[in-house]
Order: C-alpha cells, then sequence, then structure tokens
C-alpha cells in the first residue's frame, strides 16, 4: 500500500478537496494509495511514499521526499489524474497478500451484486419462450447453433457442449466465419443463439443478418434491451450487467457470468422435458470421474 500525504500552502480546505479527488480517482482506477491531508507542520514526521501539494509550494519540497506531485489546479480531475498515472507507472509497488485479498474480495462483492441483481430481474417467460422455439424447430428437424463473438464466442462453445450432453444436440457456429461459407452449416428453420453484451457488434450484425437472410430463427441473448440484436430475436434472452467487476469496467467478467447462467437455465427446461436419466446421460459421458461415478452408481 502507498501512502500518501496531501498539503497545500492555501490551507486545509484545499487540501481535503484534493485528497477527496486523489480518493475518488484511485477508487476508479484501482491504485491502492491510502492517502490523508494535513498542515505544512505535518511534513517534519511523514515517512510516507509520496507527497501531493500545489504548484506553488511543490519546489519548495522537491528533493526532501522520495516523491512529490505537483498540481497545478486542484479542480482539474484529468490532471491530478494524469499526475497520479505517471507516479503509479513509475513507482510500482508490488501488492501485499492483504492488498492482494483486498482485490479480490471487492471483485468478488461486485459479482455477487451484479449475479444476485440479475437473478431478480429474470425474465422466465422469455426463457420458456426459447425453449419452445427450440422444440419446435427440432419437431420439423430443425437445429440448435449457439454464436458469438469475442468472449461469448467462447461460451458458445460451452453452451453447444452442455445443451449436447443434456439432450439437445447443438452445433457451435463461429461467429466471424459464418459470413465466409460457415453459414452453411445451418438450414432454413433452424435456431441459432446469437450472444452478445452490448447487442451492437458490427461482426455479430453481419452473422445474424446473414443467418436470417437463410431463414434461420434467432435467439438473441444481450445484455442491452435497446439494441440491435435485441430487435432481431424471434425471442430475446436479456442478461446484463452495470459493473463487470474491476475499476475499468471494461473486460468482460460479470456479463459472462450472467450469459451462461442464462443459458444454464435454458439447458435445465429443455433437460427436464428430454427427461434425461443418469442412464442415458452416461452413454454421452462414459468418460472421466463423471463417467464412472454413474457406472458405480454414486
Amino acid at each position: 500500500m502507498v501512502n500518501a500525504l496531501v498539503v497545500c500552502r492555501a490551507g486545509v480546505g484545499s487540501s481535503m478537496l484534493l485528497q477527496t479527488k486523489i480518493e475518488q480517482i484511485c477508487a476508479k482506477r484501482g491504485y491502492r494509495i491510502d492517502v490523508t491531508h494535513g498542515k505544512l507542520d505535518d511534513l517534519v514526521d511523514f515517512g510516507g511514499d509520496v507527497i501531493v501539494t500545489m504548484s506553488d509550494f511543490a519546489p519548495e519540497i522537491e528533493g526532501k521526499f522520495p516523491n512529490v506531485i505537483s498540481i497545478f489546479d486542484i479542480t482539474n480531475d484529468d490532471e491530478i489524474a494524469s499526475k497520479l498515472d505517471e507516479f503509479v507507472s513509475a513507482n510500482s509497488h508490488g501488492a501485499s497478500a492483504a492488498d492482494d485479498k483486498k482485490a479480490v474480495d471487492v471483485f468478488l462483492g461486485i459479482m455477487k451484486e451484479q449475479v444476485n441483481s440479475f437473478i431478480d430481474g429474470i425474465d422466465y417467460d422469455s426463457i420458456t419462450a426459447a425453449k419452445r422455439l427450440i422444440q419446435e424447430s427440432e419437431a420439423n428437424g430443425g437445429r440448435l447453433h449457439v454464436t458469438g463473438i469475442g468472449k461469448p464466442g467462447h461460451v458458445s462453445g460451452y453452451a453447444a457442449s452442455l445443451f449436447s450432453s443434456t439432450g439437445t444436440p447443438t452445433y457451435e457456429l463461429h461467429g466471424t466465419e459464418c459470413v465466409h461459407g460457415s453459414a452453411g452449416q445451418v438450414k432454413p428453420g433452424d435456431v441459432v443463439i446469437a450472444i452478445s453484451n452490448s447487442g451492437n457488434t458490427s461482426e455479430l450484425k453481419a452473422t445474424v443478418s446473414c443467418l436470417k437472410g437463410n431463414g434461420v430463427k434467432i435467439i438473441s441473448l444481450t445484455g442491452n434491451p435497446d439494441s440491435w440484436l435485441a430487435e432481431q430475436g424471434d425471442v430475446t434472452l436479456i442478461a446484463g450487467v452495470k459493473e463487470e467487476g474491476d475499476p475499468m469496467n471494461k473486460p468482460p467478467r460479470a456479463s459472462i457470468i450472467v450469459e451462461i447462467l442464462m443459458l444454464q437455465s435454458l439447458s435445465i427446461l429443455l433437460q427436464e422435458d428430454f427427461g434425461l436419466n443418469p442412464q442415458q446421460y452416461v452413454k454421452w459421458h462414459p468418460g472421466g470421474s463423471l463417467g464412472a461415478s454413474i457406472r458405480e452408481g454414486k
């Protein structure tokens, strides 16, 4: 943990304002900086890592402390953030075990909140509608496929395997290869589950448009109910989050989890209607400890 002291010649009010802004920026960026504010007299006993002050005072203390961050305008968030970025980049500290635990606990807390919010708002009728669309397709000789771009593309592989092993033969459809010939794996009347958190990914738009042009029914799985993908679905499943789990809020983490939970919920309904039992399941999954556990009656 980095220890920072904020002091300003203008007085405690200025240092308190600057402390608040630094703490807000650190929270957004995930910087582990413990920030306190004080008076100029507090510099005498300061043994921490960095002093943050205004540019009118910084030259007087530079060289007397390991690190001094000079801020020209304490109301300018962009300047403060830029100076903090420079400091952290130049003075990266290895995280302690306690810091690591704190970071993971924050992540897991966000995940718990987002997953619980998703569960509280889940639309059960839409899952049932998706199940019926798939069953109607199967009854007419149609097949189920799953596709996505990026991380949802990896989710589609898992979903295809899960559905196939629980009574609904399913095929993974490559999200970008679809428009380069792989659309030939589908036929009119098939159903494709298309996954995109934003629902506006350009590559998936091309894929879905191609599939609809080939007479395919679409189950849209997206976190954005107002998206292009949501509008294109014959059935639309909403699985969205507000926070992914880290300060950038960009890399998909929580959104992937709720997408998987939605697909697993759909798989439960299909499995129940299929009437899957251990004797049938082991025929499809004879290998590994799981297959052995069924054969041994465990």
